[in-house]
């Protein structure tokens, strides 16, 4: 090898993911029921996000959930060979393993993936929507379509940088 190789540079889309890095206060509004009537379950969280390298974001989320403790942990990052962001999520209340790829259309970044409903013990759909408000809030929400096509919020997070 006398040539010397040459990494990949950040494109704009991951010079954005840097808004992201910082702490964050999050209330969260869990819907456990899909009738809207029903009012969700508000919980105070807090959320730290750090660049890992140029290319990705490690986020934490922490809170107390069904009175334990409650952990997430996210990646997020772009390919630009598939012109695509891609993200993952794990958490400590569920084996499931969340994969979402989606773009940015208009304000929102919108996500989209299939994984494990503990509940209904089958595959479902999921899509994820996150608009920045400006540098020091975003919102986010997520939601699972049900098995007749429609979709039920299952949760929404407001973000204001700590």
């Amino acid at each position: 090898m006398s040539e010397q190789m040459e990494f990949p540079k950040p494109v704009a889309e991951h010079n954005k993911l840097k808004e992201h890095a910082g702490d964050w206060k999050v209330q969260s509004s869990f819907y456990m029921d899909p009738n809207p009537a029903t009012p969700p379950m508000v919980v105070e969280a807090k959320e730290t996000i750090e660049m890992f390298g140029d290319f990705w974001t490690r986020s934490v989320y922490e809170s107390d959930f069904m009175g334990q403790p409650f952990k997430g942990m996210s990646t997020l990052g772009y390919d630009p060979e598939k012109k695509e962001y891609v993200s993952t999520w794990i958490d400590t209340m569920s084996p499931t393993f969340f994969h979402f790829r989606g773009n940015v259309k208009g304000e929102t970044l919108e996500m989209k993936g299939r994984a494990f409903d503990c509940s209904s013990k089958m595959e479902a759909n999921y899509r994820t929507t996150e608009v920045h408000k400006g540098p020091d809030e975003r919102v986010f929400e997520m939601f699972m379509e049900m098995p007749d096509g429609n979709e039920f919020k299952m949760m929404s997070h407001v973000y204001t940088r700590a």
